[in-house]
């Protein structure tokens, strides 16, 4: 713009200025300026040139083809990509810092792969100790296994032995046994009448008694006492097994031992007191069943243990009258079962030998430990009797019996 003072004047005839010739021409001149001024190579930024390659000014001069500022280039003259291309300094940044992410992304993916092989080694080297560890653990048991079995098998070897011995047809006695010793006179005191009976005859004896019907009357001598049960415990294994098969857990037609179904075992194991029957039972229901069974028939002394079992002359003897009065939760079949199996017993030395009634027993004998354990159907009423012993023999467990009788009747 020019200057107030230059501006020219309003004429005489008070008409403006910018009417006057020479201001047309002064607007004229300052708009040719301002089109000049506004042309793109003022708004637009100037090329910039490839390494090595002088440019010309954005505002320059008539060149040498004498193009005036200005006018339109040349297209053919044109470099189409230098209006697009980057600043160098961006480009070289952008550029670096691609690198460096292509780095950066090439050092995360080997390190992931190095950690990934790592992680497989590890968990190899943890499935190959676990494989190490669980066929250590199986040898182990199975090692147990055999030295259990082989006890077992040595146990029923002894036990065959003194069956047999036993069983012969003429057992002798260690000792002649007098049928009334003079110091076990009945004076009415059945609990000292019992001990008497028991220091008379050799060995250490517990002895257990409860008449059923009657006068009711019971008694011991050292009946509670914890004593090896020997094949005593069947009677508990053999009501696990009654339980189970009414409760339709089991059946007894099932295979249970060198093809013997679980009916014939069951009898077998009572009557004939079989081993490989009970250990069948006895690993079906298990040492903790097993204790479950003591706890529910009333044996406060009875415990199973993987080694061996034990029980007392009390215990017995509550079992046994519980069976015969129907009171041990049975069915009349099961009940009918047990009681049968125990009138079938083959071992009749003991008790049976000593009584004048119908005798329904079980006897375990082992290691000197001599057990017998009875229903008695007397004449003249019913009793249970429980003789437990250790270094005694079957006809002081006999003899017992006689004099028991003797006292009751």
């Amino acid at each position: 713009m020019l200057p107030r003072e230059n501006l020219p004047r309003r004429g005489q005839e008070a008409r403006p200025a910018r009417h006057s010739p020479a201001y047309r021409a002064l607007g004229l001149a300052t708009a040719a300026l301002l089109l000049t001024s506004c042309s793109p190579a003022v708004f637009q930024p100037a090329p910039v040139p490839a390494h090595g390659v002088d440019a010309a000014p954005a505002l320059a001069g008539t060149g040498e083809s004498g193009e005036q500022p200005g006018s339109p280039a040349d297209p053919q003259d044109e470099d189409p990509a230098a209006d697009d291309a980057p600043l160098p300094a961006l480009a070289a940044e952008v550029k670096d810092a691609r690198d460096a992410q292509r780095e950066a992304a090439a050092e995360g993916a080997a390190a992931l792969a190095e950690a990934r092989e790592a992680h497989l080694q590890e968990l190899a080297e943890e499935q190959e100790r676990l494989a190490q560890e669980e066929a250590e653990a199986e040898a182990e048991l199975e090692r147990q296994r055999e030295e259990q079995e082989a006890a077992d098998e040595a146990a029923r070897a002894e036990e065959e032995a003194q069956a047999e011995q036993d069983a012969s047809p003429e057992p002798a006695p260690q000792q002649p046994v007098p049928d009334a010793p003079a110091d076990s006179t009945f004076t009415g005191d059945l609990d000292a009448y019992l001990a008497d009976l028991a220091a008379s005859h050799s060995g250490d004896i517990s002895i257990s008694l409860t008449e059923i019907g009657g006068q009711g009357r019971s008694a011991s001598t050292a009946g509670g006492e914890s004593r090896v049960s020997a094949s005593t415990y069947k009677l508990f294994v053999a009501y696990g097994i009654l339980d189970r098969v009414e409760s339709g857990e089991m059946d007894w037609d099932d295979t249970v031992d060198g093809g013997r179904d679980r009916a014939t075992c069951l009898t077998e194991m009572i009557s004939l007191s079989d081993n490989p029957c009970a250990d069948v039972f006895r690993d079906e229901l298990g040492w903790r069943g097993l204790r479950d069974i003591a706890a529910e028939t009333g044996g406060p002394a009875t415990d199973f243990i993987p080694a061996y079992a034990r029980t007392s002359a009390n215990d017995l003897t509550a079992f046994l009258t519980r069976l015969e009065t129907g009171q041990l939760g049975l069915r009349q079949d099961s009940r009918s079962r047990l009681l049968g199996a125990l009138g079938s017993n083959i071992f009749r030395q003991g008790i049976p030998s000593g009584s004048a009634g119908t005798v329904l027993n079980k006897v375990g004998f082992i290691d000197g430990y001599l057990n017998d354990a009875a229903i008695v159907r007397h004449p003249q009423g019913t009793y249970v009797l429980s003789i437990m012993s250790e270094g005694s023999d079957w006809e002081a467990i006999a003899s017992i019996t006689r004099q028991v009788e003797a006292a009751l009747y």
